[in-house]
């Protein structure tokens, strides 16, 4: 499963300079060099497009976009679940024309909207949040706790 962040803008990433300045919103608060992204701009999709390719160059049978929750943070380009549903559809049928399955990393609040997309859900914190297990139970595929 490759991994990237398709939420944010890292600048220790070889593709960020792709990124314009009126594609990035605010800083996340505890990651330096991080900024969140204006997924609905054709631009961000470009380039979330060639990492969903080069997933599929490299052999990955699968992705796992990260920072999916932007909606759920002080984000700067007034991301919605609404939003992040729609993207995290997009995202996954990109990944499916190689081939690949997608998970939900976290973001919890749009799993029911998204669950027939994803193949697998990877997770950081339910267990360090009491109660956020428990939304999985009716999930139905594999969940990695990380």
């Amino acid at each position: 499963i490759c991994y990237f962040s398709a939420g944010t803008a890292e600048d220790w990433r070889p593709d960020y300079a792709s990124f314009t300045s009126d594609t990035k919103g605010k800083c996340l608060p505890d990651w330096s060099g991080e900024s969140w992204v204006d997924y609905t701009k054709s631009a961000v999709w470009d380039i979330m497009a060639a990492r969903i390719k080069l997933a599929s160059e490299k052999g990955c049978d699968g992705i796992d976009p990260d920072d999916m929750d932007g909606y759920a943070n002080d984000n700067g380009v007034g991301l919605s679940e609404k939003g992040a549903t729609t993207y995290l559809k997009k995202l996954a049928a990109e990944a499916a024309k190689y081939g690949m399955g997608t998970g939900l990393k976290n973001a919890l609040e749009i799993l029911p909207s998204v669950k027939n997309q994803v193949q697998f859900a990877v997770n950081e914190e339910c267990v360090q949040n009491s109660g956020d297990c428990a939304s999985y139970k009716s999930f139905g595929k594999p969940v990695y706790h990380i």
